[in-house]
């Protein structure tokens, strides 16, 4: 039995749930500002009373949290990490023992040695010399910032028992803005014996210790992330990514997944701003203070392509003329030039890079996530059989996009059930408009026990680079426009509204728990998002954290919703789609509190005004929204009743929400929840390229607000067939 079986079928189905907050707040992601507010007396033991306590067994690691300091420009807090870790929060620290950190300073130290070696006698160019920082093998050499860069790696702002903890990725960055990634590894194939394993390089031998300010998990190897950028870490496993990586360097497209981050003077990165309708006691809202640019690499191993006949750079030209050679053919002008965004060896690579980064857990789409009441299982209804789905723009031309599932439903191939499937086809896999593409839809994210397993890798394999992951793929992905348009994307698109925009995900804002001690939300300043723009100063957008919402007040598809308030004019860019025709629509939550916006599509004005006020607060909504239960209708007329109030509710330009997404505990979906609503903002030709809707309100009142919480974006083929009606999930 493969590795990816066993740990399915003995580990996933009654281990696996999602991360969870022990106990105690959860403060900002980039961790330094830290409020003492909440300091409290212990009268167990802290996380530094127990590794104290154990100094046989950490006092190398005490010795550099007692060195290692933070210090931001927002932060009440400064001092030792000691100090920090001995006093107030939650906490899980990867604690790695004393022979952890002697043999970690050794091999880092011999590293430093070997490259710096190499350079002097030129046989390793500049560019692939990486000082380790660590030039010494003993720990009173090391420098404060080398041990303020170990102790941050080593420490996460939420407390995580290894029974709550999914595939892929904590969900919550280490103090150093890094993500830990994790996998299980069967050490017992007949006792179902596993082990968490780090980064691909450090196990947790003692799991769950629980202190009174979080969690000490006890690792055999100091954690250290990759310093390399996405291509140089694709780079650094050519020996089974070769044809690949070799492709990425010779289209140039390396150069342009190299940056990682933007600095903008023109935003207050981290400052705390007041919100519009503050209320007494509200915290204010956070200006993000980070501005990554990230990206997901869907590689495509050797042995992937070999399994497709591709056994050279040659072979893979010869694979990306035949699917993307209708325009650049040979014959025309400069069709040898690769670095060409038109060249076809150029356009299948740029499929497989996703313009944000993605953990495989909590990131393809939203499944093991929890916050708060929040719980992505009931709240998406995973745990009814509803399949998650996301949809992302990749670097290939107008943002072709790509979409990603995970089946709970059987699906017509067994193995891909509860993965991570790109590109699913229609009625759960089994439809190809194009026979030819058979091998090139469904493919799958690998995890990375199945990748080495299938690689024959012995040893690390790092995913996180700087700027980005890498996600092995067990296909080659090809973006056809007929396949995607008569198949993959022949159905209601619906994107949660924060999906539009990947510096929501790359900044850790969306789907985080986004409350502190000093702040609740976040304000998303000009400039910020590239596919943002505020026409009118006084447009100020703050995200919304999931919740998990109740029926009478915040009824959200995934939780979680952008507001905009004040006098605003905004718009923004809706993802890219095949050209055709489309019916587009607004997702939200009707609110006394909302006020009304004139819609404009590329410019022109798009109807009357939507109003997002409820029934009690309009008449206008009372009148066309004209909100009933189907219990209610079923009891007066069946399932015929219910049918015509759905026609007569369209007719008046408004939808019930989805069956397929609930609040509270998960007994209600939004289609039952009479605040939440889909408002049809008109059927538009969508050609190929940028298109960009507008809201303008036409209310003087600065304390009215227009709420996003998700899109819609409908072939007009799929309203129009009466042979398959639009379904209500």
């Amino acid at each position: 039995m493969s590795l990816k079986k066993f740990i399915c079928r003995n580990i996933l189905g009654g281990f696996v749930a999602a991360a969870i907050c022990l106990s105690g707040f959860v403060s900002q992601s980039c961790s330094d500002d830290i409020d003492q507010s909440n300091r409290y007396t212990f009268t167990g033991e802290t996380v530094v009373d127990y590794l104290k306590n154990r100094q046989d067994s950490f006092s190398n690691f005490i010795s550099i949290l007692d060195r290692a300091t933070i210090s931001r420009a927002n932060s009440s807090f400064a001092g030792s990490l000691t100090h920090l870790l001995g006093t107030y929060g939650t906490y899980t620290v990867f604690a790695p023992t004393n022979d952890a950190v002697t043999t970690h300073l050794k091999e880092q130290y011999e590293k430093y040695i070997a490259d710096s070696t190499a350079l002097s006698l030129g046989q390793i160019d500049s560019v692939d010399y990486h000082d380790t920082g660590i030039h010494s093998p003993y720990l009173e050499d090391l420098s404060d910032s080398m041990c303020s860069e170990i102790a941050k790696n080593h420490i996460i702002e939420k407390g995580y028992m290894t029974f709550d903890l999914a595939e892929g990725a904590f969900p919550e960055p280490n103090l150093n803005d890094r993500y830990i990634t994790l996998y299980w590894v069967v050490t017992d194939s007949v006792s179902g014996t596993v082990r968490i394993k780090l980064n691909d390089s450090s196990f947790i031998t003692g799991s769950d210790n629980e202190v009174e300010n979080g969690v000490v998990q006890i690792i055999d190897r100091v954690l250290s992330p990759s310093t390399a950028l996405l291509p140089d870490l694709l780079k650094s496993y050519e020996d089974k990514f070769s044809i690949f990586s070799g492709a990425i360097t010779k289209t140039g497209i390396d150069s342009r997944i190299r940056q990682a981050k933007i600095e903008d003077p023109t935003i207050e990165y981290g400052a705390l701003k007041n919100r519009e309708w503050q209320a007494s006691g509200a915290k204010p809202a956070l200006i993000p203070e980070t501005h990554y640019v990230k990206f997901t690499l869907l590689a495509v191993p050797d042995t992937v392509f070999y399994q497709n006949g591709i056994y050279s750079e040659e072979d893979l030209i010869n694979f990306a003329n035949y699917w993307y050679g209708e325009k650049y053919h040979e014959g025309t002008p400069n069709y040898d030039d690769f670095k060409s965004p038109e060249n076809p060896l150029y356009r299948f690579l740029a499929y497989h890079i996703i313009d944000r980064q993605l953990q495989y857990s909590g990131g393809f789409v939203m499944n093991e996530i929890k916050i708060g009441s929040f719980d992505s299982k009931v709240q998406m209804g995973q745990d009814k059989g509803y399949d998650s789905y996301e949809y992302f723009e990749t670097l290939l031309g107008n943002g072709k996009p790509i979409k990603s599932t995970m089946p709970f439903t059987p699906s017509y191939y067994p193995e891909l059930t509860n993965q991570i499937v790109l590109n699913y086809a229609q009625e759960n896999g089994k439809v190809f408009y194009n026979p030819e593409l058979r091998k090139h839809i469904n493919i799958r994210v690998m995890p990375v026990a199945e990748f080495k397993e299938l690689a024959g890798i012995e040893g690390e394999f790092r995913q996180e680079a700087i700027n980005g992951m890498i996600h092995p793929v067990s296909g080659m992905l090809v973006y056809n426009n007929d396949e995607m348009k008569g198949n993959i994307l022949n159905e209601r698109m619906r994107w949660n509204f924060m999906a539009f925009f990947p510096e929501l995900t790359n900044n850790n804002i969306r789907w985080a728990q986004g409350y502190g001690t000093k702040w609740e939300y976040y304000r998303i300043p000009q400039g910020y998002c590239k596919r943002i723009k505020f026409n009118a100063s006084q447009s100020n957008m703050y995200y919304l954290y999931p919740h998990a919402g109740s029926d009478a007040s915040w009824a959200d598809y995934q939780g979680d919703e952008i507001i905009t308030a004040g006098n605003y004019d905004f718009e923004y860019r809706i993802p890219h789609v095949p050209a055709g025709t489309y019916e587009l629509r607004l997702g939200t939550c009707l609110c006394d509190t909302r006020g009304i916006g004139q819609v404009y599509v590329d410019g022109k004005v798009a109807g009357i005004p939507v109003d997002l006020r409820t029934e009690s607060g309009s008449e206008l909504v009372r009148q066309r929204f004209a909100f009933e239960t189907d219990d209610n209708l079923m009891r007066e007329g069946g399932e015929e009743a219910i049918e015509d109030d759905d026609k007569a509710r369209r007719n008046r330009g408004y939808m019930k929400g989805p069956a397929s997404a609930f609040v509270s505990s998960g007994s209600i979906s939004l289609r039952n929840s009479f605040n939440s609503a889909r408002i049809i903002i008109g059927t538009f030709q969508l050609t190929e390229g940028d298109h960009w809707i507008r809201f303008k309100t036409v209310l003087e009142d600065p304390a009215t607000e227009f709420m996003h919480n998700y899109f819609e974006i409908v072939p007009r083929s799929i309203i129009t067939n009466t042979a398959k009606p639009e379904d209500k999930n």
